[in-house]
């Protein structure tokens, strides 16, 4: 699965990569009352909703073997489905305990055992059935149900396009959601094999793990039928349905298929689509040493999916976000790509080999990650893959490790609630991040051949973290024991920085200081390398690099002696390490006078950074950060810097909304930076990526009658910006700003622009735009439907809507409904699904006061009931007001001294 990247990459500065619709999971965890022999004694499961690792671990001793037999019936109009399973059991031995399946909100008409009716007992989380009715060590059990078809993303998701109306059906299952599709063991230790047979309207398609055998029609319904499947865990499985359009290919001899929604099919690039999988398919087989597990693959675009994509067996789900509307710049081409990797690599690392349980979950997410961008390094277009890296993933790690809710990689999970809300920064970048740092530490074969070695050796069955440690050690012959304590069982980000002395023009000494936050004091080894630079001509290059082993506080290089001098000393050339660079103050000056000079557009994007992270920690004042920008920005070309300075730039206007500072210097500084973004977008090359990274910044920081009246020009067509091409949802940037400050005819505006385009995505554009309005009534508005009737919404529009309610110059707004909003946290914490309680999240603003810091800290001490998904929402947006907060004090002693 991958975290699916959001339009707002702009709400927030803790959203330093993209802010995560994630995926769902149970609302609460089961609870167990233990004895001490576990399979000889009665453990009672308690009426509450998921599942606990102690339970799993239970039923996984009671149940050796199980093959599920499905059938389920689909219609276009109704509000649920109707299904029947077979389970057939083997048991390890005679049950001493009452046997529970996981299956959450539906409705169970009967349960047979071998043929007979059996008394069972359903609570609305899981059926029970009495060990008494099970005496032997091999049972069939027979359940007919209905269930309730989705509108928030999870189980089975009923969806129907505006467009045209037509009916579209997937199903999104990790963690804790394929018990939502049928009543089954929904652990993933519990692997199993599938035969699905499927009754649906004539003119659809249905999809699942295996391409159906054969079709019986049936008046206007088909009934389809599907071969037996391998073994998999069950939140792998699928079933996808709908007249979906479809295209064909092949990868040396793979069956491949893309499928969209009809209304979206003309906008599919299915060019890119097909050679970013056969790209992949030709790195993975021979890195893995193994041919595609599985006996075809297909992708499936659908909407209001919450995640970015979903690793199903054969059946790979993606978010039709990924479709464009218009041409898309090469970072989103890459972002595709990524994501097909990343989906691909883990019909290896994740589908055939499986964690036993979720406190591996990190392992299955960092190596997809890493995996998906070593392929693209390696066997695509794209030969920037490892700065885009760097980029996107490594800095959610870096800001992520850096918050008062960063954690060890390796954490227990209790329960299903927990493993939801890991999927965070941690879990998918700075897990990828030190995998990526493994292979310069061990070795790139032996990397590979120890990752090879542990697929092959436990295909189809389930592993744990010491199962691929052990075959990364013994592939390398090194103990990787303290490796291990160090990176994957301690948090805290370390911070390195080289010292150095010259005499004679050459480097007389040489020492690298590695230090860590007091909370987390480990230190670590890892191997990194230097980057030495000097002026030659007009040029500033690089003359040589050099490789380090580094581990404690300081580590001597003694190889470094002889050097020429460096004007430029870079301690981790090439991102080989995860570790935070601090400058050495001749790096600093020489930076500050040839940053353009930089020959290496890698090395530029890592200063550039290393710019920013002096302003985010309060060392560098705000208004100095903006003028560097503004006065070196402009020459940068390389298209990764350009993006990592204009995103920082649209953070910086936002902390200038509520920093506390003279309102005559903050209005000057915001429009310094309106001014400067509007110029790069004018004097950029028509088309170009550059072009459409600052229209799309300039739709976040335009703000003055004379920039708003340039974007009404623009949206009507009466302004052309140099060739730029608005696509319908670049048009829809535009309206929302006119929205967000009441601009001409802003109602007008969205009403015209539907009158055009009544598809969901315009929908969706179009509560966002109303919600953005500054306007009280507007604000009470959607709080009512947030608090009071969101039942009358899909997920999706309530989640389009929280992210857009209260910008940064609307905190005012926000503090009038506040302890309204506060209050509300209970009932969603109680009421809510762990979708909603994340949507819930992202209302939240930037609250750079002291006064907004205080009232998260009264909540987190009034309200100790939250679920952990909010409690971690509220610690990281306090902690960002208080990074805001000393900002700010930066600035104001910087001008008052």
């Amino acid at each position: 699965m991958i975290k699916a990247s959001k339009q707002a990459t702009l709400k927030l500065v803790v959203t330093l990569l993209c802010t995560a619709i994630l995926v769902a999971c149970g609302q609460g965890s089961s609870t167990l009352q233990p004895q001490s022999d576990v399979t000889n004694t009665t453990l009672v499961r308690t009426d509450t909703s998921g599942l606990s690792e102690a339970y799993a671990k239970l039923r996984k001793q009671q149940v050796a073997q199980v093959d599920y037999h499905l059938s389920v019936n689909l219609d276009s109009t109704g509000e649920s489905f109707f299904g029947t399973v077979r389970a057939d059991i083997k048991f390890t031995k005679n049950l001493q305990q009452p046997l529970t399946i996981d299956f959450a909100g539906g409705t169970v008409e009967s349960v047979k055992v071998d043929s007979q009716e059996t008394p069972f007992e359903y609570n609305g989380h899981f059926i029970s059935i009495p060990a008494l009715h099970l005496p032997d060590q091999q049972h069939s059990i027979t359940v007919n149900y209905q269930h309730p078809y989705s509108n928030d993303g999870s189980g089975l998701h009923r969806f129907e396009d505006p467009k045209d109306g037509k009916v579209y059906m997937y199903t999104d299952f990790e963690p804790y959601d394929a018990n939502r599709l049928f009543p089954h063991f929904d652990q993933p230790n519990l692997k199993a094999r599938y035969t699905l047979d499927v009754t649906a309207p004539k003119n659809w398609i249905v999809i699942s793990a295996e391409r159906e055998n054969r079709i019986e029609e049936k008046g206007e319904l088909n009934h389809w039928f599907f071969p037996q499947t391998q073994k998999f865990s069950s939140y792998v499985f699928s079933l996808h349905a709908g007249p979906y359009h479809i295209w064909e290919d092949d990868a040396g001899g793979i069956p491949l298929r893309l499928m969209a929604r009809q209304s979206l099919a003309e906008y599919v690039k299915t060019e890119d689509w097909f050679t970013f999988t056969k790209q992949s398919f030709e790195f993975f087989q021979p890195y893995f040493e193994i041919d595609y597990p599985f006996k075809k693959y297909d992708q499936i675009l659908v909407p209001d999916f919450n995640a970015g994509a979903m690793e199903n067996v054969g059946s790979v789900t993606f978010n039709d976000a990924y479709i464009s509307r218009g041409e898309k710049t090469q970072a989103q081409r890459m972002r595709l790509a990524n994501v097909i990797a990343h989906e691909l690599a883990h019909q290896w690392f994740g589908d055939l080999v499986t964690m036993n349980w979720w406190d591996d979950l990190w392992l299955n997410e960092s190596f997809a990650t890493y995996m998906a961008n070593l392929s693209l390094a390696e066997n695509s277009e794209f030969t920037n893959a490892w700065e885009n890296f760097y980029l996107g993933t490594k800095q959610w790690a870096y800001q992520s490790d850096q918050r008062p809710t960063t954690h060890a990689i390796q954490l227990p999970v209790k329960n299903t609630d927990e493993a939801f809300a890991n999927f965070d920064g941690i879990t998918y970048g700075k897990g990828g991040s030190v995998l990526k740092q493994l292979p310069y530490y061990l070795g790139k074969e032996e990397f590979r051949k120890g990752v090879s070695n542990y697929l092959k050796e436990l295909s189809y069955q389930n592993s744990t973290l010491d199962d691929f440690m052990g075959h990364l050690g013994k592939a390398s012959g090194m103990n990787l024991d303290t490796w291990q304590q160090q990176w994957l069982y301690q948090a805290g980000l370390n911070t390195i920085e080289a010292s150095f002395q010259c005499k004679n023009d050459q480097v007389s000494d040489l020492t690298l200081k590695q230090s860590a936050p007091e909370e987390y004091p480990t230190l670590r080894e890892q191997r990194t390398q230097l980057g030495f630079y000097r002026m030659d001509g007009e040029s500033m290059k690089r003359f040589a690099t050099l490789p380090v082993l580094y581990s404690g506080a300081t580590t001597k290089v003694a190889d470094a002696e002889g050097l020429p001098c460096p004007q430029i000393l870079y301690p981790n050339e090439g991102d080989w390490a995860f570790a935070k660079v601090n400058l050495d103050t001749v790096t600093v000056q020489n930076m500050a006078q040839h940053i353009n000079a930089i020959e290496q557009p890698f090395a530029r994007l890592m200063l550039w950074q290393s710019l920013f992270d002096s302003t985010y920690d309060a060392k560098l004042p705000l208004d100095e950060y903006i003028s560097f920008i503004i006065n070196n920005g402009a020459a940068e070309q390389d298209i990764n810097a350009i993006r990592l300075n204009a995103r920082y730039l649209s953070f910086a206007y936002r902390y200038l909304n509520q920093i506390s500072i003279d309102q005559k210097r903050r209005s000057e500084l915001q429009l310094a930076i309106e001014d400067f973004v509007w110029k790069q977008l004018q004097q950029a090359s028509s088309g170009s990526d550059q072009q459409k990274t600052w229209f799309g910044i300039f739709t976040s920081v335009a703000h003055s009658t004379e920039a708003l009246n340039n974007a009404k020009q623009m949206l009507r067509g009466e302004l052309a910006v140099n060739g730029l091409t608005l696509d319908p949802d670049m048009r829809w940037q535009l309206i929302s700003l006119q929205n967000r400050y009441l601009f001409s005819d802003y109602e007008q505006a969205i009403s015209r622009e539907l009158e055009k385009d009544n598809s969901d995505r315009s929908k969706l554009n179009a509560l966002a735009a109303e919600a953005i309005r500054p306007l009280p009534e507007i604000k009470e508005k959607w709080l009512d439907n947030l608090i009071l009737d969101r039942k009358k919404f899909k997920l999706s529009e309530l989640r389009r809507v929280t992210s857009s309610l209260f910008t940064s110059e609307q905190i005012e707004l926000f503090n009038t409904n506040s302890n309204r909003i506060i209050s509300a946290l209970e009932q969603i914490n109680n009421e809510g699904s762990s979708e909603l309680i994340s949507t819930y999240a992202y209302m939240f603003p930037l609250m750079c006061s002291e006064e907004g810091v205080q009232k998260i800290s009264d909540t987190l001490d009034q309200k100790r009931q939250l679920k952990p998904m909010l409690v971690k929402a509220l610690k990281n947006h306090r902690y960002t007001s208080e990074r805001c907060i000393k900002i700010g004090q930066t600035l104001l002693k910087q001008q008052q001294g």
